[in-house]
């Protein structure tokens, strides 16, 4: 029998647009905001809008009260994707662009979905001007930027106008580092 209470579970939240477009947050106050939600030892990684951080709530129940922290303490509106260990784990096991993930990290991301996309990913394959590659996976959409993201038009508008469902993106190289930080 169990005492109704969670065990602590060290989890990723991935908040989205933060540090782009004029919509800046400092990662002290992501730390501070993150703890004075109840959130246990809150720890951030680069200055993109990545958390790391224990929890006994469900995931939806976290990224709710994340993100009605933030934007009551920094006056900030955002999404968060919550991720844990095991999520981010089949992530990278699932990767359909291995040898990308080895020679062009950068190049390589993960769209973090809000729910199950309600689109056609054929749709958005059309959108694939310049060579990049969109294949779905677990809880994620794997985009390879054969260009760069920076010469891309397909951008998070266009991804989610087409898959009818939000998220926020990562390149490989952060996603390693945020496994690294819940091992």
């Amino acid at each position: 029998m169990g005492n109704g209470r969670q065990e602590m579970k060290r989890v990723a939240g991935l908040l989205r647009g933060v540090n782009v477009l004029g919509r800046k947050v400092l990662m002290a106050d992501l730390r501070r905001v993150t703890a004075g939600a109840g959130f246990d030892a809150p720890t951030t990684l680069l200055n993109s809008g990545n958390v790391v951080f224990g929890t006994t709530l469900p995931a939806a129940e976290t990224a709710a009260r994340l993100e009605a922290a933030i934007h009551e303490e920094i006056g900030l509106a955002t999404e968060v994707a919550i991720r844990d260990l095991g999520e981010l784990n089949a992530v990278i096991a699932a990767n359909p662009f291995p040898e990308q993930a080895k020679a062009e990290p950068s190049r390589l991301v993960a769209m973090f979905l809000n729910g199950p996309p309600q689109g056609d990913l054929a749709s958005l394959a059309q959108a694939c001007v310049l060579g990049e590659e969109v294949r779905l996976g677990p809880g994620c959409l794997y985009i390879y930027f054969p260009q760069g993201l920076g010469a891309s038009k397909l951008d998070n508008g266009v991804i989610e106008r087409r898959l009818k469902v939000g998220g926020t993106v990562r390149n490989w190289n952060t996603v390693g580092k945020l496994v690294a930080l819940l091992t």
